[in-house]
């Protein structure tokens, strides 16, 4: 039971950090891109720790989600 609760937050994080992003935006670039690498970086850690193949689907959405915003990736 616990991995589809997994699965489906996975499934949902681009959509959700898309929302976040949004609304922050609202309330000053640079701290909402702040905000949101924090929120993609651990998506794409929850996606590399995962054991399926899946979710690795989600990379290059969260990829966009950064081109699309201007969210550099600051590891």
């Amino acid at each position: 039971m616990n991995s589809i609760k997994e699965k489906i937050v996975k499934l949902l994080l681009p959509v959700l950090v898309g929302m976040v992003v949004d609304t922050l935006m609202k309330m000053g670039p640079e701290k909402a891109k702040e905000f949101a690498d924090k929120i993609l970086d651990l998506g794409e850690s929850l996606i590399e720790k995962s054991e399926t193949q899946v979710d690795d689907a989600l990379l290059p959405i969260i990829g966009a989600i950064r081109t699309a915003f201007d969210i550099p990736d600051n590891d």
